[in-house]
């Protein structure tokens, strides 16, 4: 019995040493190779880190070179601009959303604010962003770099999911900057607003651009797009379903074109139903902001400064301008004024309606022109007694472009943005994808963040330097 309990206890004390020989080395080799793993996610993630603020030969980020180096940079910083088109017509249009202004102008006077209760249940016209385009001039890399973002891209916020032009319609611009800013992680230095009505003031001020459109431009009557036709569910007198094709009405041609005052409004209009047609919008528009661009800079500096100027003025406010040489009629009105001060100035007449290539008043518009048994003059009086907070708002007296870029700053990176012209363009299409309309939503853009940030890490890289 004792030896038994002898041999046992001999051969558990070698068992006892010899797993634990065996564990101290298993133990350590699992040791040693954790820690390399964590060594090697630890020196992996500060090289991303520190990759944001290195050197973009120290990264493995793509290096884009211009085509023709630049030997002499021009003075000035690299910058960032947002720039927004809208489709805003109150020369069209007069039944958008008034201000607290001019509710509060209309009102006064008034014994009760009665008129004006019909403000909360009212159906307005919204003002949309009709194209997003943000321009980065890239000093060092000596690129001028062009994104456009589809309205219809979708972005979460405290009110919930909603697209960029939403974003810009209900929080306004720099909130929509901020928006970019996370896309891209790029700041953004000026902001700039050109609104519907002024696109012809545009182009008469520095002129026709001519642009290559890649695709046909359609109106079905209530929108501009790019579809050859409408397809409209129909219910047969049999009772079954069946598709009607109504053919929508050509506008413009793919292919060169020369773009007028109007016909910058309808490409700007344009919806994209499709990332073909998405694809197709962002070509024309960025072509157009390029064009516009090489107008501006084209010039000497002191001729860019008054065209500038001219662009952040109101028109009413250009003969003030130094170096701006007034028209004859400007001049009368200035000697009038001079003669007159304070006096009563003469009834304008009224403007005519703008000669759109298509019927800019929607098909479910009620017909006020006095036909289908109404004369034109009970139409009128029946337009006159409607509710208060709706009679036609015209167009108003503003600048050409609204933007926080002032002249000062615009004459400190004019040579910056002249060198647009001898840069290497580049386009960055941002990462989304369409999701196609549902019954109960709309169609809209899924934005892919992470692709984003990282097509734009060159230029975080270049601006942290």
């Amino acid at each position: 019995m004792l030896s038994a309990l002898k041999n046992f206890g001999v051969t558990f004390l070698i068992s006892a040493l010899l797993f634990g020989v065996i564990a101290y080395f298993a133990t350590l080799f699992v040791s040693n190779t954790v820690n390399s793993i964590l060594d090697d996610e630890s020196n992996e993630l500060n090289d991303i880190i520190s990759s944001e603020g290195s050197h973009p030969e120290e990264t493995d980020a793509p290096a884009v070179t211009p085509s023709e180096p630049v030997k002499d940079l021009p003075e000035g910083e690299s910058f960032d601009l947002l720039l927004v088109t809208t489709d805003y017509r109150p020369d069209l249009y007069d039944n958008y959303r008034p201000t607290s202004e001019t509710v509060s102008q209309i009102a006064e006077g008034l014994e009760d604010a009665v008129p004006t209760i019909g403000l909360l249940s009212a159906d307005f016209r919204e003002i949309n962003a009709t194209a997003i385009v943000l321009v980065r001039a890239d000093r060092d890399k000596q690129q001028f770099v062009y994104t456009y973002f589809t309205p219809e891209m979708q972005v979460y916020t405290p009110s919930g999911f909603r697209t960029l032009s939403e974003v810009y319609r209900l929080y306004g611009m720099n909130t929509l900057a901020e928006y970019v800013n996370a896309m891209t992680g790029l700041k953004i230095h000026y902001t700039a607003v050109i609104e519907g009505y002024h696109f012809n003031e545009l182009a008469s001020l520095l002129g026709p651009v001519r642009v290559t459109l890649p695709r046909d431009i359609y109106t079905d009557g209530k929108e501009i797009n790019m579809n050859y036709e409408t397809l409209v569910e129909r219910i047969g007198t049999d009772g079954y379903p069946w598709t009607e094709h109504v053919p929508n009405t050509w506008l413009m041609g793919a292919g060169e074109n020369e773009l007028d005052g109007d016909a910058l409004y309808t490409l700007s209009v344009a919806a994209n139903h499709t990332e073909a047609d998405r694809d197709a919008k962002m070509k024309y528009t960025l072509d157009i902001v390029r064009a516009y661009l090489g107008k501006l800079t084209s010039e000497d500096a002191p001729e860019a400064r008054l065209l500038f100027e001219q662009l952040v003025t109101e028109r009413s406010s250009w003969i003030r301008i130094e170096g701006y040489e007034p028209t004859e009629e400007e001049l009368q009105a200035m000697r009038a004024e001079e003669e007159n001060p304070g006096g009563a100035a003469e009834e304008q007449p009224a403007a005519e309606t703008p000669d759109l290539p298509f019927d800019p008043t929607p098909m479910d518009t009620p017909n006020q022109s006095g036909t289908g048994g109404e004369s034109g003059e009970e139409a009128k009086g029946e337009k006159e007694a409607g509710p208060i907070w709706i009679q036609p708002l015209g167009e108003p007296e503003s600048c050409i472009l609204s933007t926080d870029c002032t002249v000062q700053a615009f004459e400190e990176s004019f040579e910056m943005l002249s060198a647009v012209s001898r840069f290497e363009s580049v386009v960055i299409t941002y990462p989304c994808t369409y999701v196609p309309a549902s019954e109960d939503r709309s169609e809209f853009y899924t934005v892919r963040l992470k692709d984003g940030l990282d097509l734009f890490l060159p230029y975080r890289i270049s601006a942290a330097k």
